[in-house]
């Protein structure tokens, strides 16, 4: 077993990140500022506030009666129910001449509020619960600053390391994203609350496992966990800045579309074109009427559909099938250190086709890495520029390292202090390219939802694929042609691209793990992606798994319906939680939809940005939603395959796993109008 020296104590760092998963599974760590190293943290740590509790309002009263603080909160019922807790987070007002104590007659009630000690102890108490006890094995952790690994050494002694400081030897047991740790706090805290104290259901905690006071709201009879925020007064170091709209929207006019139609001038007068036509066709969209009063039996035994007429119906319409290997890589950490170890052994080239390039500390890592092998490999990156310059100006979930400043541009940074090669993708008509493919030295490719950023390493439920094979030849080809398109020589360099340079070729012979697989493709006036998805929908005869956080298509939406209507085991897997406010309304008006239609909704905990659908034993995944946006207007890429083995592991890891995690919605939610405003005015996106 290998040893671990010098290192603080596990149970200690664990508690850090434990706070740290409360803080952040409310989305607003990047947005509140800590307490000041002033008096007032000493007098929360030194003495013990009053907190009166009433209709989802909170008030905490601190100091002496003479020098009384109010900081009060004020939060809604989160719309998703989790499996066990709830997770929101409120903001405090502070309030230096408040109303006096409420009296015993009022309705608010006093709760107990846990001090410091003791809420370090429960955090203490807590590591050796969730870690298994064979030595060798432990868990992996997912928190607001990385990633760890906790596990027991030889001698039985729990050790935590960086999750890419894992001891070969050491098998990790299960997985512990941000919710699930702080799921398991809570729950943890419940039993041990009950315990000492009975009669209370309410409980507001201190812990203090640095220099900083935290602050944590339990409601066991609601079911909710809350982190309570300081007053924030400013934005926090380190924090991407907002703001140059008109930078931004002077810079369309004249680059995307001026200099794109002059450089582009065929490609971007058809894609204008293209974006009207499709634009126009989302308003013929139907709209989502109840279809059924009675929900058929699941055809549970029924046979799948036949495949082989299936993919030769595939051949006839779009590209061909070709021969290729398949690896999942699920979440930031099987995709970042796998796809960082081949750039790093790269001994030829790295061709980047990406939709966002960030600001921040996770895409200047990969940013630093691309500039460190330029030196002495070829590295090209393209990226989609209006994406890339809206995610750049927007702040992460979760914060950043202390000191970290983004770069103002990731274009000069990625071209300063290094030899990369970047080509920005232009945006005629605000027509934008979704795609996810990178390749290392014509032999490996990945393809999937990630972009570079913070999100997609630490924060969200994703999923990309290394492929290789002869299929990477023609991503391979893909990618040349866009990097030609992007230069200065636009479409004029597109077509010499396309007419002259000889097509690469795979010379590797490896075969043995080599299955059929397809390439599929939204482009201009080229729809592949939507065509077969709605197409292999329709015909289902077993089962139909779709997961995604963008489901708007009412096209898509219907599709899975009247699947169901034929006795289809319909399931769809949603993220209780979504980067887009408006997009989680809307998906809240179609699971309420899809529900009453017999169709299975889950709600995964957190933020699931997975792009896959799994038809009787056919599957597709890739960059491209299940929107109008993807499925029309956007450039997407995608995979599709009908081996039977690989459709077994998918459903396998991919959408078993998640259904194990997620909630069952089992009864509808309640809507309002504002939420169908949402969801019809999405369904043209």
């Amino acid at each position: 077993m290998t040893q671990i020296k010098n290192r603080v104590p596990a149970v200690i760092v664990l508690a850090q990140f434990i706070v740290a998963s409360f803080l952040v599974t409310a989305g607003l760590a990047a947005t509140a500022t800590e307490f000041s190293s002033s008096a007032t943290i000493r007098d929360w740590t030194n003495s013990i506030p009053r907190a009166f509790l009433k209709d989802r309002h909170l008030r905490l009263y601190s100091g002496a009666e003479s020098e009384q603080v109010l900081f009060e909160g004020e939060w809604e019922k989160v719309r998703v129910e989790a499996q066990e807790f709830s997770y929101n987070g409120a903001t405090l007002k502070r309030d230096t001449s408040p109303p006096a104590l409420p009296d015993l007659k009022s309705s608010w009630q006093e709760i107990a509020v846990i001090d410091v000690a003791q809420g370090n102890r429960l955090l203490r108490a807590f590591a050796p619960n969730i870690v298994p006890a064979e030595r060798g094995h432990g868990i992996y952790v997912q928190h607001a600053m990385g990633d760890v690994v906790l596990f027991r050494d030889a001698t039985g002694k729990l050790q935590l390391v960086p999750f890419d400081g894992k001891p070969a030897d050491v098998t990790i047991d299960r997985r512990y994203s941000r919710h699930e740790l702080a799921s398991a706090a809570a729950l943890f805290l419940e039993k041990e609350l009950k315990a000492s104290h009975p009669d209370k259901t309410a409980f507001v905690l201190l812990w203090q496992p640095g220099e900083r006071l935290r602050i944590t709201f339990l409601d066991l009879k609601e079911r909710e966990s809350l982190v309570l925020f300081p007053p924030a007064e400013d934005i926090p170091r380190g924090r991407p800045k907002l703001g140059g709209n008109l930078k931004t929207l002077a810079s369309f006019a004249i680059v995307d579309n001026g200099w794109g139609f002059l450089k582009n001038p065929v490609s971007s007068a058809t894609r204008t074109i293209h974006q009207g036509v499709q634009w126009t066709g989302t308003f013929f969209d139907p709209s989502l009427r109840d279809r059924a009063s009675t929900i058929p039996p699941l055809t549970t035994n029924a046979p799948g559909m036949d495949l082989v007429a299936w993919e030769q119906w595939l051949d006839q319409r779009f590209t061909a099938r070709e021969r290729g290997s398949i690896r999942l890589l699920l979440n930031g950490e099987g995709f970042y250190p796998e796809f960082e170890r081949r750039v790093a052994e790269a001994t030829n080239k790295v061709d980047i086709h990406v939709c966002i390039f960030d600001r921040d500390d996770v895409a200047v890592r990969m940013a630093d890495l691309f500039k460190a092998r330029s030196t002495n490999i070829a590295v090209r990156v393209v990226f989609d520029r209006l994406n890339t310059r809206g995610a750049g100006g927007a702040p992460p979930a979760t914060p950043m390292p202390d000191g970290f400043v983004p770069p103002s541009s990731i274009t000069s940074y990625l071209r300063d202090g290094g030899e990369v090669r970047v080509r920005p993708l232009l945006n005629p008509g605000f027509s934008c390219d979704h795609s996810k493919v990178f390749i290392i030295d014509e032999r490996y490719a990945y393809i999937g939802g990630m972009n570079f950023g913070r999100e997609y390493r630490y924060e969200w439920h994703d999923l990309m694929a290394e492929v290789e094979g002869p299929v990477v030849a023609s991503m391979q080809r893909q990618f040349n042609k866009k990097w030609a398109q992007a230069g200065v020589w636009g479409d004029c360099g597109l077509a010499a691209e396309t007419m002259f340079r000889a097509k690469p070729h795979y010379e590797s012979t490896n075969s043995a793990d080599w299955i059929d697989l397809r390439r599929l493709y939204t482009k201009t006036f080229d729809r592949q992606i939507r065509r077969a998805e709605l197409e292999a929908i329709d015909r289902a005869r077993n089962h139909v798994f779709l997961e995604n956080s963008y489901l708007y298509s009412n096209e898509m939406i219907l599709a899975l319906v009247r699947a169901r209507l034929r006795g289809v085991d319909v399931r769809v897997i949603m993220p209780g939680e979504n980067d887009f406010a408006s997009g989680h309304s809307s998906n809240l008006v179609t699971s309420n939809f899809l529900r009453r239609h017999g169709v299975r909704v889950y709600f995964y905990p957190g933020m699931s940005h997975v792009k896959a659908l799994l038809v009787d034993g056919w599957v597709c995944f890739g960059s491209a939603n299940f929107d109008a946006l993807s499925l029309r207007l956007n450039r997407e890429g995608n995979l599709a395959t009908s081996d039977a083995e690989f459709a077994a592991r998918f459903r396998r890891e991919v959408f078993e796993t998640d259904f194990a995690k997620a909630r069952e919605l089992k009864e509808g939610i309640a809507v309002d109008w504002s939420d169908h405003l949402s969801d019809a005015l999405l369904n043209p996106f």
